[in-house]
């Protein structure tokens, strides 16, 4: 059920009104991560810092981001310096259970390890010369043997997407887990809890193990030192007040942003009846979505330059003009 107050507050904490954070790099250790399955996450980042992609751009060129499989087996941002840690913490399958898969596609640990080489030598690969490359340890490899392979070279920490162009290249040095607290394993989850309640709040319990996969346990550990009401981490009366025209702005958010993705149930935001249409199928497809006071109400596209909005659950007369402006100032 759409619940406005909820919205409005989860826009605020998401920094998409109201508070913005200086740098790219900020804004997404924030987040701890982001998802990232589309470049189109980039324009996410740059939504919560301004709006400037060339500056998202950059940060990525310096190596301060990089996008690897750290979780919930698919694509993430995050930082460089902590992916590492939080791959080592969250990613379920691991390295282990991917590198069994990729046997099953015919490749031996010593041909993924022989793939991650190659690539750690030539410095980068894009996709047609990552395949070339598996093509020279394993010959005639299957469309499976080149996605599991990258996956696991991925998840293992090897290797990372980078740089703006986001090719395959050796991941940067970072601290794994043990490293970075040492050896306290429940100090991770906290820090990985509190990033996920302060920059997606108000959740609930529910959102955060569905978001994380981690241990109930552990999750209610990491909670535990948080404020709390009425089952609600992050409550909104400990959020700072921003005038209702703030919300009011229209707000054109990407495929697969986190206002959209970093909650369990997204129908505090929206009708089932749009839920259907920005999700067709709930198939893990997503459209771009056109929000308003904190309420999906329609999908937008913007092929050749030209915005076009489908209305589904009725935008508000005012918002129109706001949507063209929103538009000419969207960081592609």
């Amino acid at each position: 059920m759409v619940s406005r107050p909820l919205a409005r507050a989860r826009l605020h904490a998401q920094g998409l009104v109201g508070q913005r954070w200086s740098t790219p790099a900020e804004a997404v250790g924030a987040f701890g991560l982001m998802q990232g399955q589309e470049r189109t996450v980039f324009s996410s980042v740059a939504l919560r810092t301004g709006g400037d992609i060339a500056a998202v751009r950059a940060s990525l060129d310096a190596g301060e981001l990089v996008r690897s499989y750290p979780m919930r087996g698919t694509v993430f941002l995050g930082l460089a310096s902590e992916m590492r840690w939080m791959t080592e913490l969250l990613a379920k399958p691991g390295p282990e259970q991917l590198a069994a898969r990729a046997a099953q596609a015919g490749i031996t640990r010593a041909q993924l390890d022989a793939i991650g080489e190659k690539v750690v030598d030539e410095g980068q690969a894009d996709s047609e010369a990552y395949r070339r490359i598996v093509a020279s340890v394993v010959p005639d490899p299957t469309n499976a043997a080149v996605y599991r392979s990258r996956k696991y070279l991925l998840t293992s920490g090897v290797l990372a997407y980078v740089g703006s162009r986001q090719v395959l290249a050796p991941a940067p040095d970072a601290p794994g887990l043990e490293e970075a607290f040492n050896g306290e394993h429940q100090a991770a989850v906290d820090e990985v809890v509190c990033r996920y309640v302060t920059t997606r709040g108000p959740v609930t319990e529910a959102d955060v193990r569905w978001w994380s996969k981690l241990p109930v346990r552990e999750v209610r550990a990491a909670l535990s030192r948080l404020p709390e009401v009425d089952g609600l981490y992050l409550p909104l009366d400990d959020l700072p007040a921003n005038p209702a025209s703030a919300f009011r702005k229209p707000l054109l958010l990407p495929a697969f942003d986190e206002y959209i993705l970093g909650y369990k149930d997204r129908l505090f935001a929206m009708t089932e009846a749009m839920h259907d249409h920005l999700v067709p199928g709930n198939m893990g497809v997503f459209r771009k979505a056109v929000v308003v006071d904190g309420v999906v109400s329609a999908s937008w596209s913007g092929a050749g330059g030209r915005l076009a909005v489908a209305d589904v659950a009725g935008v508000p007369k005012y918002a129109l003009p706001g949507i063209e402006r929103a538009f000419r100032a969207f960081p592609f």
